[in-house]
């Protein structure tokens, strides 16, 4: 809900930018900020400062949108899209 986001942020909307992918937990905590638990797996803090863990950035939204893509490619190719199940 509260993604390191300057767009997010700055939009005057409370709810972030939706279908954004943050990175996740991050055992390093960089960015100074206070997180609730310290444990490797639990290393997140949904608030704007973590950098760390809940940042929004390119290197998270490129895998998603090829797999996407990747897996639409694939359900084409093998004829279940909606327009090839209409005509049968």
């Amino acid at each position: 809900m509260h993604p390191h986001h300057r767009q997010s942020e700055a939009d005057g909307v409370t709810e972030p930018v939706p279908g954004l992918l943050v990175g996740g937990p991050n055992i390093g905590m960089q960015d100074g900020c206070d997180y609730p638990y310290k444990e490797i797996e639990t290393a997140y803090a949904d608030v704007v400062c973590s950098y760390a863990s809940n940042e929004i950035a390119i290197n998270w939204q490129a895998p998603i949108v090829y797999l996407t893509n990747a897996l639409e490619a694939l359900k084409t190719q093998a004829g279940l899209t909606n327009k090839s199940l209409q005509k049968k």
